[in-house]
């Protein structure tokens, strides 16, 4: 499985809390950024052969089952913007032939343009398509055109329902117009819905908290991603963090009484910070978790593509310039290496966990068979849960993996 990642960089207010490459009034800049990403794009399209950095001659031919446009606020792309790319990109990638539009895997090349239907829609036929949206700028008509160019699934910035939590990082929505967003994109019956949450606001309690998952909850919201905040160096809030952030215990405490709430809810805990509703399961970031290769164009973007990693400058002036020159490294990791990570991002799916047989028949037993043995020596020390030939964390260790992930990679 392949997918396809797109970052939009721009915010109207850098949140206080946030390390994305982001950046706040560059917004003058779309039109171009969107033309900019295009040209990107183009360079991995089936019609163009390049040279990777060794000098040696490549065609890259990929075939993506999903896309996923995330920020930054990719609703500040507006409806012309976000049709521009779209239509963009479809020119340039193979896509497989799921649902309506047409033979979408027809040969790409000068004057290729995929079929519509009726409507004057673009369908990309993809599994999942995937687009970040922020409450303040989810107007009628983005979220229309996003429907209408084949997005099945919304991802809502919503952090909290509570206009005390929001304010205390910076978001410049309220409540309000998050629930009145999520109402829009319900009435024009997207797929999928998901919100994204943040435990450990300034002041935060369960209290408020359960307002917020409630809410939420009762408008049949499908997918829930459920961050813990941490003070990451060099944001603001890291740099003048306020008197009433929650404890790490307190923290511990408002995840753990969340996960109990969803889970009667009947949504899963299936990654580390995600919950869903059987089958509302986020496919794009599952092929990451499971291994999988994906493109990502943009400043900042990574890329996992061909048995190798890499990864584009975070440095927009310089992308805006030459988006086709922006590999910082490219990276090749042993198959030792790359099962070793791919073991790691595996246990982050705590129900389906991680199969030893599975990572034996991809990278061969002799790359395995050390990182069984620290599997099993944490097996032992109640870290892990094993059954059979699978490993899958121990439920009171989800928020203290880290250790658990180096230990796997072998550091």
């Amino acid at each position: 499985m392949k997918c396809l990642y797109v970052h939009i960089p721009f915010c109207v207010k850098k949140c206080s809390y946030c390390d994305f490459y982001s950046l706040p009034a560059r917004q003058d800049t779309i039109e171009s950024y969107v033309q900019a990403v295009l040209r990107e794009a183009h360079t991995y399209s089936p019609s163009f052969v390049r040279r990777d950095l060794k000098g040696e001659l490549s065609i890259l031919n990929p075939s993506f089952q999903t896309l996923y446009i995330g920020g930054g606020t990719p609703s500040l792309l507006g409806p012309r913007h976000l049709t521009t790319l779209i239509h963009g990109l479809s020119h340039f990638f193979v896509v497989p032939a799921k649902g309506v539009g047409g033979n979408l895997n027809s040969p790409v090349g000068s004057g290729f343009e995929p079929d519509r239907p009726k409507n004057g829609s673009l369908s990309f036929g993809l599994s999942e398509s995937t687009i970040e949206v922020n409450p303040e700028s989810a107007t009628p008509e983005f979220l229309q055109t996003a429907k209408d160019l084949g997005f099945n699934r919304i991802s809502f910035g919503v952090q909290s329902l509570s206009d005390d939590g929001l304010k205390s990082v910076g978001r410049i929505h309220t409540a309000t117009q998050a629930i009145a967003a999520i109402k829009l994109a319900q009435n024009l019956k997207f797929k999928a819905i998901s919100a994204d949450l943040i435990i450990g606001l300034p002041g935060q309690t369960w209290t408020s908290l359960r307002q917020s998952l409630r809410t939420l909850v009762g408008m049949g919201i499908q997918h829930l991603s459920v961050y813990c905040l941490s003070l990451e160096v060099g944001t603001l809030l890291a740099n003048n963090p306020p008197p009433d952030l929650p404890s790490d215990d307190l923290q511990a405490s408002l995840f753990e009484e969340t996960k109990k709430y969803l889970n009667l809810c009947g949504y899963a805990h299936y990654e580390i910070s995600n919950f869903a509703l059987k089958g509302f399961e986020c496919l794009h970031n599952l092929n990451y978790w499971r291994g999988g290769e994906y493109l990502g164009l943009g400043p900042a973007a990574a890329s996992h593509l061909d048995g190798k990693r890499f990864k584009n400058y975070a440095n927009l002036d310089a992308y805006l310039a030459n988006p086709t020159g922006q590999v910082e490294y490219v990276e090749e990791l042993s198959a030792k290496a790359k099962a070793a990570e791919e073991a790691m991002l595996r246990l982050r799916l705590l129900e389906e966990g991680l199969g030893t047989d599975e990572l034996a028949s991809k990278f061969g037993e002799e790359n395995v068979k050390a990182i069984i043995g620290r599997l099993e020596e944490m097996a032992r020390e109640g870290l892990l849960i094993v059954e059979g030939s699978k490993y899958r964390l121990e439920p009171s260790c989800i928020l203290t993996s880290n250790p658990i992930f180096a230990r796997v990679l072998g550091d």
